[in-house]
């Protein structure tokens, strides 16, 4: 699997509050809902559960990511479960000071012919600069 991480992002929140919010997405799912009509039409259809986010993607259907993992004030990671590849989204936590906590978001996902259309070209690219 290839990890694509985000850069570090601070939240002036403790860890446990902070691992509180992102371990029960279904606390999301409130606080979607009371956004007005125009930014939820932004984010597209995602539903949030106490364990999963749903997102529905036409022409696929829903792609549901399901806690696999959660490691008090650490991480929590999503495991899709209809993906077309498997796929990782983890949120890593890291207390900085009592009161700051760092984020780091981490999706891993393998795309088997992605490897193969890489070292194929990388083949090709051998053998022209051989020629």
């Amino acid at each position: 699997m290839t990890t694509y991480s985000s850069k570090p992002t601070e939240v002036a929140m403790p860890v446990s509050s902070v691992y509180e919010r992102v371990s029960n997405p279904a606390a999301f799912q409130e606080r979607l809902d009371a956004l007005p009509e125009e930014v939820r039409a932004k984010l597209g259809a995602v539903r949030f559960t106490e364990d999963s986010i749903i997102i529905t993607a036409a022409p696929m259907g829903d792609m549901v990511l399901k806690i696999t993992e959660r490691v008090a004030d650490k991480r929590v990671a999503f495991t899709a479960e209809s993906a077309p590849v498997p796929l990782i989204m983890s949120i890593n936590l890291d207390a900085k000071t009592p009161e700051s906590t760092e984020i780091v978001t981490a999706i891993d996902v393998e795309i088997p012919k992605l490897q193969e259309a890489a070292d194929k070209f990388g083949d090709m690219v051998k053998n022209l600069a051989r020629s």
